[in-house]
C-alpha cells in the first residue's frame, strides 16, 4: 500500500463515527482528504530522504552521501572502496569515542579498527618471561612469517655522531599517514612502546584492502598514544 492510501486509510480512522462525518466515495469530503494526504505524503518523502541521506543504515545512503560525511567528519574519501566499508568507517566515527573510558587500551584500537570494516586484530608488546615478570619481542620474534629487516643509518645526528646497526623499516606506523615518512622512524633498541596489528592469531598476518591503506593509518594515527609505534603484519591487496 502506497504511503499516500495509509495517510488517507488513517485520516478517516481519526474521524467521528457520526453520520455527519460519512465520507461519501468520491465525494468532497473525500477530494479534501485525498488532497491533504497527498500534501502529508511529500512531507513524509522528504523527511524519510533527509534521514536516509543523514544516517549510513539504509539503501537509500549513496556515495554522494557517502562523500559529504567523509568531508565533514575529516575521513579520507576513496571512491574505489565498497560503499559498504565506507558506511561502517562513518558509523564508527559518529559513534566516536562511545561510552568506553579505557581508550588508550589496545582493545579499544581493536574494536574501533573492527568496527570501521578492518578485520585486524590489536596485540600488546608484552609477553610473560616466565619468571613472574614481562618482555617485549621484536617484530622479527613475535611474526611467524619474515618481517623485513634492514640495516640503514637511523635516528637524530647528536654531536656528529650518527646512529647505525639493524633497523625495521617500513610496515610501521609511528606518526604519518604516508607509509614512505613512517619507514625510516627509528624505534630504538627499546620497544616498549610498540605494538602488532596483525591476524586473528598472535604472530599471524592480516589482509587489508590497499585502496584503504590510508585510511586505515589515518584512524591507527588518531586513536593509539601518541608516543607508540605500530608493526604491522598485514599485507595491503
Amino acid at each position: 500500500m502506497a504511503i499516500v492510501d495509509k495517510i488517507i486509510k488513517l485520516t478517516k480512522q481519526f474521524l467521528p463515527t457520526g453520520r455527519a462525518f460519512w465520507v461519501p466515495k468520491d465525494g468532497e469530503e473525500e477530494k479534501l482528504i485525498a488532497g491533504l494526504a497527498a500534501s502529508e505524503a511529500r512531507a513524509y518523502s522528504d523527511a524519510v530522504s533527509i534521514l536516509s541521506s543523514a544516517i549510513p543504515d539504509n539503501a537509500s545512503f549513496t556515495a554522494d552521501d557517502a562523500a559529504l560525511w567523509e568531508t565533514r567528519l575529516g575521513l579520507i574519501t576513496n571512491t574505489l572502496v565498497p560503499l559498504a566499508d565506507r558506511k561502517l568507517a562513518i558509523i564508527r566515527k559518529m559513534n566516536h569515542p562511545g561510552n568506553i573510558p579505557a581508550r588508550q587500551n589496545y582493545l579499544y584500537l581493536e574494536g574501533q579498527l573492527q568496527a570501521a570494516g578492518f578485520d585486524v586484530y590489536v596485540y600488546e608488546n608484552r609477553f610473560p618471561d616466565g619468571f613472574g615478570g614481562y618482555v617485549t619481542k621484536t617484530p622479527t620474534e613475535f611474526s611467524l612469517l619474515p618481517y623485513p629487516l634492514g640495516s640503514i643509518m637511523y635516528g637524530d645526528f647528536q654531536y656528529g655522531d650518527a646512529q647505525y646497526g639493524g633497523a625495521f623499516y617500513g610496515n610501521k606506523i609511528a606518526n604519518s599517514i604516508s607509509e614512505s615518512v613512517d619507514e625510516g622512524f627509528y624505534v630504538g633498541t627499546n620497544f616498549r612502546s610498540t605494538f602488532f596489528i596483525g591476524g586473528p592469531t598472535p604472530g599471524s598476518w592480516g589482509v587489508v584492502d590497499y585502496n584503504r591503506k590510508d585510511e586505515f593509518r589515518q584512524l591507527v594515527l588518531k586513536i593509539k598514544p601518541v608516543q607508540a609505534v605500530a608493526f604491522l603484519l598485514l599485507n595491503f591487496y
